[in-house]
């Protein structure tokens, strides 16, 4: 419940108490929730020596190996973790989590497909396997194992609320912000790729005049016959590829996106490329999901932004692009779903864009079923009771309803 002081206390009692293997795999746990890492690991050896054949106490070391940095080591015992009991959900989650990590995505998946196929149905690792499937485009078994964990969740109970969190504060500052964006502007100036500032930014500018706040990231899209090569040579200073995304479209003006990391910052950027024919704007997110919005074609107009020291190039109008991308009530704070105001959030990306292509919305909706398990996992509740909404308006699931019914006191009988 966030008593942290307590909990210490209950620990050092518990520390003069213990006796057993399960006492000392117990403790490891406590320890590893306090972010004691070093005790972790003792505690967890101490289980071991006493019971070397049980996965319980090896995953509790994995887990403080790998806090504490020691992540060959952490991988090491969760394998064996693995080894020993493999039908183990926990051990599956966790050393998936390793391997992905390294990029071992396909090992990883079939770790929790083996824990699944000796009979383990648990939420958790649904949800889990999930989101690999997600990555690997395996859409229709993502759908699946979605459905069948948030199923589980509204049978057996949904999480305790979460504690209220302050405000996430952002890692970087405005200054911060505005100077990579000038940086990312004047590289890709020379490329005559015709860069766009696109999402957040462009709907902050309209509303205030300016971008007077810092984004998570920095979005900007560009036509898609850029040279490659080009690209990446403009940014091969100062940036690194962002570890999930980083891979560019491929050769030919195929839409796609480069994702990239400001190393002094850490600011991300997405350049989106962006297939200018016809008429009309189409680009994609980028993997995994590949989500398409298709506009029709704007002006790109350079305005003076204050505090800035390059122009932004900004879409025309500003209005009707903000419509085909965050609706007709794009300048509120909430958006109307299915008759129902929803703050903005809660809204899920592309799930009710007007510019989103109707070939995307599936992949839309599974992203908005994975948002949903998270945010019952980490306890959102109200994030979690708007995601209910905006999937129900576009495709009934019983197993959402079910959720919702749970949110809201009830159940579906």
């Amino acid at each position: 419940m966030g008593d942290h002081d307590q909990a210490r206390r209950a620990y050092a009692e518990a520390l003069r108490r213990a006796s057993t293997w399960q006492c000392w795999s117990n403790l490891s746990a406590l320890a590893l929730g306090l972010k004691d890492f070093d005790a972790a690991l003792a505690n967890a050896r101490k289980a071991i020596g006493m019971a070397p054949a049980q996965a319980e106490a090896w995953v509790n070391a994995g887990v403080a190996c790998w806090h504490a940095g020691a992540r060959k080591d952490g991988a090491r015992a969760m394998a064996h973790a693995v080894e020993l009991a493999p039908a183990n959900a926990t051990a599956a989650i966790d050393y998936a989590y390793m391997l992905r990590s390294v990029d071992r995505v396909t090992q990883a998946y079939e770790v929790m497909r083996a824990a699944r196929e000796c009979g383990t149905r648990t939420a958790a690792l649904l949800r889990a396997m999930a989101e690999l499937e997600r990555i690997l485009g395996r859409f229709g078994d993502c759908r699946q194992h979605a459905l069948e964990a948030l199923q589980l969740m509204a049978n057996e109970g949904l999480p305790s609320p979460a504690l209220p969190e302050l405000p996430a504060q952002l890692p970087h500052s405005l200054e911060a912000w505005r100077g990579v964006l000038e940086d990312c502007l004047r590289r890709l100036a020379p490329l005559r790729c015709d860069p766009c500032m696109a999402g957040g930014a462009v709907r902050i500018y309209a509303l205030h005049g300016g971008l007077p706040e810092p984004r998570k990231d920095i979005d900007i899209v560009v036509d898609s016959r850029v040279g490659h090569d080009a690209l990446r040579a403009a940014f091969a200073d100062g940036y690194r590829p962002f570890a999930r995304q980083g891979q560019i479209a491929p050769s030919g003006g195929a839409i796609g996106v480069l994702g990239l990391v400001h190393e002094a910052s850490g600011i991300p950027i997405d350049i989106m490329l962006q297939d200018r024919s016809g008429g009309r704007w189409r680009g994609s997110f980028g993997a995994p999901d590949h989500l398409v919005f298709d506009t029709p074609a704007f002006s790109i107009v350079e305005e003076a932004c204050a505090g800035m020291q390059v122009p932004l190039p900004l879409p025309q109008p500003l209005d009707e692009y903000l419509q085909w991308i965050y609706g007709d009530d794009w300048a509120l704070p909430t958006q109307m779903v299915a008759g129902t105001p929803v703050p903005r959030e809660f809204i899920q990306k592309g799930l009710h864009s007007p510019g989103i292509a109707s070939a995307s919305r599936p992949a839309a909706l599974n992203r908005a079923l994975l948002s949903l398990l998270t945010a019952l996992h980490e306890g959102q509740m109200r994030s979690a009771a708007a995601l209910c909404h905006q999937i129900l308006a576009v495709e009934q699931q019983d197993a959402v309803r079910e959720v919702q019914a749970r949110l809201s006191g009830g159940r579906i009988r």
